[in-house]
């Protein structure tokens, strides 16, 4: 069994994987205190003690209101924690993975969906951060791997944390009878977090770089939030749902991605497809 090092474990998405892999991989599954990425003798020392083949790197402070709160916290912990593991699987010789996210594009003016080409200035701390973060530790492990993942939504599971999105903010506006206030001025892939840890190990084969890793969409999300209430048997979304076509006054918000990239770089093996599909299978599994 390949070892596969995942930090964040206890995560939102962490804890997914080790349930899905754990079978598969032998999940090294380290608590902070047993490793923490912002000090790099402890990094580096973990490493030698328990020499994983893959680094999953999940951890992260990803409220971005938080960071914007505390952007040395943030820095420490969203650039620093991650350019002390890509040194150290440079050095070991270990494949790295690691998240990034949307939220590097969301100073982009151009309209959607957006590829890793394209020049990005992010307006907040957390997209500034993610973003050197990719640069630096491509810089330090330039066979390194860095997804920029969407906002993924699950419902409660035992076991597992949930914390607030898409489909979970709908299910409580319908069950509390309190209108749920939508952007209009905003594109972004939205995408179950199953998806996400299918795929994963195919991330492992992929060439370092940079890749859009998530559901696209074509559409703002308050109409996409009208169309999943149609899907959920008829559901009209009436005074449910309430547009906002204040929110993000200087430009429109898009963050929508292109898949292209990282559709080639696996063969096919890796092949998001829209956020209403996955919406629309996830309302189907999850009645």
């Amino acid at each position: 069994m390949q070892k596969i090092l995942v930090t964040g474990a206890s995560g939102f998405v962490g804890s997914r994987v080790v349930a899905r892999w754990r079978n598969e991989y032998k999940i090294l599954a380290p608590s902070h205190s047993e490793l923490d990425i912002t000090d790099r003798e402890s990094v580096d020392s973990y490493f030698l003690q328990h020499t994983p083949d893959v680094v999953v790197h999940l951890a992260a402070i990803s409220n971005t209101w938080y960071c914007e709160q505390h952007p040395d916290e943030s820095y420490r912990v969203n650039v620093e924690g991650v350019c002390n593991l890509a040194a150290a699987a440079a050095r070991n010789g270990v494949k790295f993975i690691f998240f990034s996210s949307d939220q590097v594009y969301n100073g982009n003016c151009e309209s959607g969906p957006l590829s890793e080409d394209v020049a990005v200035a992010p307006e907040n701390v957390y997209g500034r951060h993610k973003l050197e973060a990719e640069q630096r530790a491509l810089e330090l492990c330039p066979t390194a791997v860095a997804l920029r993942a969407t906002w993924m939504y699950d419902i409660e599971r035992e076991g597992m944390p949930v914390h607030a999105n898409f489909v979970l903010n709908i299910a409580r506006a319908i069950k509390d009878r309190t209108p749920l206030v939508l952007p209009v001025r905003e594109y972004r892939g939205i995408t179950w977090v199953r998806d996400v840890v299918e795929y994963l190990p195919a991330t492992f084969a992929l060439p370092g770089g940079v890749y859009n890793f998530g559901a696209e969409c074509s559409m703002d999300t308050y109409e996409t939030a009208c169309c999943y209430c149609e899907m959920l048997v008829g559901l009209q979304s009436g005074p449910l749902l309430q547009p906002d076509y204040e929110r993000y006054p200087e430009h429109e918000r898009n963050l929508a991605m292109s898949t292209d990239k990282i559709f080639r770089a696996s063969g096919g093996r890796i092949c998001f497809g829209s956020t209403m599909d996955g919406l629309r299978i996830f309302a189907e599994m999850n009645p």
